[in-house]
């Protein structure tokens, strides 16, 4: 195949999300990240009141966001975890804050939590998806609430917990395949209570719990994800196995993770999760000027 076939080819997996479709033709829809927490690794404090936040979240959608990602928990390796309760001071806020903003421009909220409390009462307040990090692995009670409250899912790969996740790096025997079945076996767990596969999403985890080159190799691999037949959401922004590539240890990681977004986006990625949605959006509004 040349690569003008290649690069004109769009195999991404629709997504439903509340009643409505991202087809990701011709090219993927952009996720913005909204932290509103004081210590995630990249932007901790910037955004830690409703009104920042709120602001922060206008600021993304203007510049080409379509889904609002908001976490009131830092992932990063080594946070500290917060109660349900603080949690949810944190998020539901922001949620109730963007509600007017619906009858306005088509978007959706998503909330970035392992707990299935603050995605009940999440939903309750206004959100469309539920993005579990875990896979549905760390609350047992998840998968219930997602089927119950009809929320659309993202399903994300990962190995160990917060403390552990960077420090364990057992070699995977098939990074890919290992990833790929974890992901749908966890998708299963929701499809057995009803819940339609096209609002399912699956995200391989890039940074949590892999080396490098696990973390390349899963990249590379956006073909095969897809071709599981479920929608697929990358999230590589700006994080720290971009660091460990040789010549890039000081990079501020923003052209990299944008040249990431745009080998994910080839593969058929249906969402790129990025804090710098502007560049992200630019480079797909290129891409799909090719692909026209």
């Amino acid at each position: 195949m040349i690569f003008k076939d290649y690069l004109h080819r769009s195999n991404a997996i629709s997504w439903t999300i509340a009643g409505s479709v991202i087809t990701a033709r011709p090219v993927p829809a952009i996720m913005g990240i909204v932290n509103v927490t004081p210590d995630s690794f990249f932007d901790g404090g910037k955004h830690n009141t409703p009104e920042a936040a709120f602001e922060h979240a206008k600021k993304l959608l203007d510049e080409g966001a379509t889904i609002i990602d908001i976490g009131g928990e830092s992932s990063r390796p080594g946070a500290k975890p917060v109660s349900a309760d603080e949690e949810l001071e944190r998020v539901i806020p922001l949620v109730k804050l963007l509600q007017p903003l619906l009858s306005t421009r088509e978007f959706f909220i998503s909330i970035d939590t392992i707990k299935s409390k603050v995605a009940l009462e999440s939903m309750k307040a206004g959100a469309h998806i539920i993005n579990d990090i875990s896979a549905l692995t760390f609350d047992k009670d998840m998968p219930k609430v997602i089927a119950e409250t009809n929320a659309a899912a993202v399903l994300n790969h990962i190995r160990g917990n917060f403390g552990s996740m960077q420090s364990d790096f057992t070699p995977y025997k098939n990074v890919t395949a290992e990833v790929r079945d974890s992901l749908v076996f966890s998708a299963k767990k929701l499809i057995d209570l009803n819940v339609d596969e096209k609002t399912i999403c699956l995200d391989p985890g890039i940074g949590f719990g892999k080396s490098l080159q696990d973390n390349l190799d899963l990249i590379a691999s956006t073909e095969e994800f897809v071709s599981i037949g479920y929608p697929v959401l990358y999230g590589m922004s700006r994080k720290s196995y971009i660091g460990k590539i040789p010549g890039l240890q000081k990079s501020d990681r923003l052209i990299p993770t944008v040249t990431s977004g745009i080998i994910a986006a080839l593969g058929g990625a249906t969402v790129l999760r990025v804090h710098d949605v502007k560049e992200a959006a630019e480079s797909m509004n290129l891409l799909k000027a090719f692909r026209l």
